[in-house]
Order: structure tokens, then C-alpha cells, then sequence
């Protein structure tokens, strides 16, 4: 079965990485959406180069290529078969910006905090 791959949704509604994604000229967008077809199909099972494992948080780095452009889709692999997508960029340096990091961070903890909350209810 197919993993689902979900956009994070803030507490105001906002869903960040659907909006970065939106901003993307049309053929970004649609080799965006290719890779996370192959991460549907292949789960966790994908690797490089689309995948690499940040850190032991549980956060991922999902690596797209377009031309010349590198794209950064942070994520969380989460219960229930979910791919949870917190954050995304442009990627113009050899490293991870540690503020890109922290977004991504920080959206993880809130993600797991709301929903680990409405699931014990």
C-alpha cells in the first residue's frame, strides 16, 4: 500500500509547503510532484538521491533536482503510513541553512504535540 504524502497545516490553517511549492514555475512543480510519487511507491524504502536522513529526530530531506535548481522538502515519516511535509526551500548553499533546520524542527515537534493530543482523546 502506498504511503500518503501530507502537507503540515499550522495552527492558523496555513500549509507553508503546498503554498512554496504553488510559487514554483510549472515544470518544478511537476518534477516536485514526480519525486513524491516515487516517495509514495518506495516509502521508506527510497533513498539517494532523493532521500537522505537529517538527523536521529526523525527528520528527512526530500532532494529534488530541476535544471540547475535544487529543492529541499523537509519531512517527518509518521504513523498510519504519512509522509508529513514541514518545510521547503530553494537550496542556494552546500549546507542546511540551521534556520531552514529549525522551521523544520519546530513544525515537527508541533505536528507530533497537536496530533499525538487529538489521538489519545
Amino acid at each position: 500500500m502506498d504511503w500518503q504524502v501530507v502537507f503540515y497545516i499550522d495552527k492558523e490553517g496555513n500549509e507553508p509547503v503546498k503554498d512554496f511549492i504553488l510559487g514554483q514555475p510549472d515544470r518544478a512543480i511537476a518534477e516536485i510532484l514526480h519525486v513524491f510519487k516515487l516517495l509514495r511507491h518506495f516509502n521508506i524504502s527510497l533513498g539517494m538521491p532523493y532521500v537522505r536522513k537529517i538527523d536521529k529526530s526523525g527528520l528527512r530531506e526530500l532532494r529534488i533536482r530541476h535544471g540547475s535548481d535544487l529543492y529541499r522538502i523537509y519531512y517527518l515519516a509518521y504513523t498510519g503510513q504519512k509522509f508529513i511535509l514541514l518545510h521547503a526551500i530553494l537550496k542556494k548553499e552546500d549546507r542546511i541553512p540551521k534556520s531552514d533546520k529549525a522551521i523544520a524542527v519546530k513544525r515537527m515537534d508541533d505536528y507530533k504535540l497537536r496530533h499525538i493530543s487529538e489521538n489519545s482523546t
